[in-house]
Parts: structure tokens; sequence; C-alpha cells
């Protein structure tokens, strides 16, 4: 009986904490210490956390041990959170599935596409915005931003594409198919009907003069129908774009697009060169409804 009173005066019973086989302190009550890792630990909510989780659950160990040794804890508490997983999450505010800038809610997200719309809205454009969920575990990746810096961020990709749809409603329509791109930049060597020497019958499309190897763009979006080389168009891609409107580009110096291959207004299919029957570097220009060639003027280049 004195042996046992001797030893509760030296020695205290108290929980050794370890994990991974590595001892990280002493702690007095196991229940109290497991309700401060929850609250401290599992349950934190700073900023864009989504949750936090331990890599490994500690194990505990009831020993007795000299009384001068003090209880840690908060220092095991730290050790812990060093160790533990964080995981984040953001928002992505993207336009025309690009990614554009970075904000830390859902509610500020919305805020800044709200707010971007009512500025188009007058001129009865909705953009095509997207609000992505971000989840990560590197804080270096969260760059997210205020409202107000966010929208800046946007306006100027936003004026563009303002710009872009309102050239886009402005541009010629043929058999309801929008012409939204002029192929290339250049001068006017040729027009429709005109008659040459080097011609059996009326021009049948319009040549533009530019250098070899100018990006050539299809006008309006559809697919390639043809892919020909040799003859006195040289070599021609043809895109069919619906409703019987179909374009030709002739004399390439190179075609970078395949017979089948859809293709958008804008994007560049060839080449500018001198194929064919040609006396110098230009792209001929036909535009055809039903098979029939009609003025490319009426519509581009006037």
């Amino acid at each position: 009986m004195i042996g046992l009173c001797l030893i509760s005066l030296k020695y205290k019973p108290t929980y050794v904490v370890e994990t991974s086989g590595i001892k990280l302190g002493y702690v007095n009550n196991k229940s109290n210490f497991e309700e401060k890792i929850t609250s401290d630990i599992r349950e934190y909510s700073g900023k864009n956390v989504v949750s936090v989780s331990l890599n490994e659950e500690p194990c505990y160990e009831l020993k007795f041990i000299d009384r001068s040794i003090d209880t840690n804890e908060e220092e095991i508490i730290a050790k812990l959170q060093e160790d533990a997983t964080v995981t984040y999450k953001y928002y992505e505010v993207a336009l025309n599935d690009e990614e554009k800038t970075y904000v830390n809610t859902e509610e500020e997200a919305k805020e800044v596409v709200r707010e971007i719309n009512e500025t188009t809205a007058e001129k009865e454009i909705e953009l095509d915005f997207k609000i992505n969920e971000i989840i990560t575990e590197d804080t270096d990746q969260i760059k997210t931003e205020s409202i107000e810096v966010a929208k800046e961020t946007l306006l100027p990709e936003v004026e563009q594409e303002v710009e872009k749809i309102e050239e886009e409603r402005s541009a010629p329509v043929v058999n309801e198919i929008r012409l939204a791109v002029h192929p290339v930049s250049g001068t006017i060597s040729s027009r429709f009907g005109v008659r040459s020497r080097i011609r059996s019958s009326t021009h049948t499309g319009l040549d533009i003069a530019c250098a070899t190897g100018t990006p050539i763009k299809v006008v309006a979006g559809g697919t390639v129908s043809s892919v020909t080389s040799g003859g006195a168009y040289g070599n021609l891609i043809k895109v069919n774009h619906g409703n019987g409107v179909e374009t030709w580009y002739a004399h390439c110096s190179k075609i970078y697009a395949t017979q089948g291959q859809t293709v958008n207004a804008g994007d560049v299919i060839a080449a500018v060169g001198s194929t064919g029957n040609s006396t110098g570097p230009h792209l001929h220009l036909e535009i055809r409804i039903d098979g029939i060639a009609i003025n490319p003027q009426q519509y581009l280049y006037k």
C-alpha cells in the first residue's frame, strides 16, 4: 500500500501519442484530445478549405510517467496539422471554355458573370460563360482575385468577344449561311465574269493577290468536301457549308485541311500560291450555290 502511494506521488497515468511509431508527446485525457483534433483539424474552416484529413490516425498508449514531465497537447496538434492533408476549393470563370479568372466562392463567380452580362444586355448579347469548381491540395495553385479585379481581368476579353459577335451579326448571308470571315487580305487582281487570254470562259471567281504562303481562312463553318491538285485550279480545296453553299479556294501552295474535316469560320485551311493556271501568287475564291458560281463581291470584298 505504501509502495502504491509512493508510485502515485512520483508517477502519473498519461497517454503517449504516436504516429508511424514516432512519439509525438503526452496528453492527459484521450477523449478530450480527440475532440481537440476534431475541432482544430478535421473541422477547420479556413479560406477555400473544403476538408482536412489526417494522413495517419494517432495511436495512444496509457503509461505511468514521471510527474515532472509535462503534457504537450498544443505541440502535438501543431505536428498533426503540419502533416495533415488539406483540400481546397475555388472557382474558375471561363469564357468560351477558356480559363480567364478565378475567385474564391461560387457566389463570387456568379456575381462576376452577372455584372459582365449586364454590360452586354443592351446589345442583346449573352456570352458563353462557365463556372467551374476546382479542387486542389496545392495552395500554390490558388490564385484567386476579388470580384472587381476579376471583372477588370475579363473586360478586355469580353470587349473582343462582343466585337467579334457584332461583326458576325453584320456579316453577309448566302442562303442562310453567314460568311463571317474574309479568307485573305490583298488586292483584287481579277473580278468575277471578266474574260482573259488565259481563260477559255468568263472568270468564275474573284482573284485576290497576296504573298505566297499567306494563310487562307475558311469564310464559314462547314465540311471539307474535296481536296484536289492539278489542272487549271492547281491545288484546290472545296468546303461545303450546307444549304447548297460551297466555297472554293484555288491555286494554293499548301493545303492544310483534309477531305471530310469539319472546319469553323476563320480556320486556316490552306496557303496562297500560284499552282495551276496562274500568273502570280493569289487566291482564286469561288462561291457556288447548288453548283452554280456567283459573284463573291455580292457578299465579300465590296
